[in-house]
């Protein structure tokens, strides 16, 4: 298990409005490639730019049924805050896992922090938006003080990499 998220970060070029910025973490597929069990903080806001961080949590509805049923999916809001994030700007965010609570760190102020509801921190890693574009600038998970991934993106580096982190 991961204890921290470290990147940078901007986002351009919006499109429309509503916009959206992602960071998913616990990222599980229970069959194949069918990933729906997952947790993330979701920047969301218009014009101007982001002006909410909400913590979620995403699943099935009824894990009896077959894993391409149609609308067996939720999105639940766990906690949510005000943030204000331009966009054609870097920032530097952090997620960072604290006894058994997450925290989002914007430029090292703390925006938001919520229980994790999962003793299991373990499942893919995502970074994803709607309506704007995202550059991401050097990636670093850590585990403790021990960095167990890390791409700064200097090379071509777009591929999966998968890793395998136990406590």
């Amino acid at each position: 298990d991961f204890t921290s998220i470290i990147f940078s970060a901007e986002m351009n070029e919006r499109m429309k409005s509503p916009s959206e910025f992602m960071i998913s973490f616990a990222v599980k597929s229970e069959s194949q490639s069918w990933f729906y069990h997952m947790y993330a903080f979701k920047l969301s806001g218009g014009f101007w730019g982001m002006n909410k961080v909400s913590f979620i949590h995403s699943d099935r509805l009824d894990k009896t049924k077959p894993f391409n049923t149609k609308n067996n999916n939720f999105v639940k809001e766990l906690a949510s805050a005000k943030c204000s994030v331009k966009y054609d700007k870097m920032y530097n965010y952090r997620i960072a896992f604290e006894g058994t609570d997450i925290s989002l760190y914007i430029n090292d102020e703390k925006i938001l922090t919520a229980p994790f509801p999962d003793k299991s921190r373990d499942g893919r890693i995502a970074i994803s938006s709607r309506n704007v574009k995202i550059a991401v600038d050097k990636v670093e998970v850590k585990q403790g003080d021990k960095t167990v991934f890390e791409d700064d993106f200097n090379e071509d580096s777009i591929y999966v990499k998968v890793m395998k982190v136990r406590r």
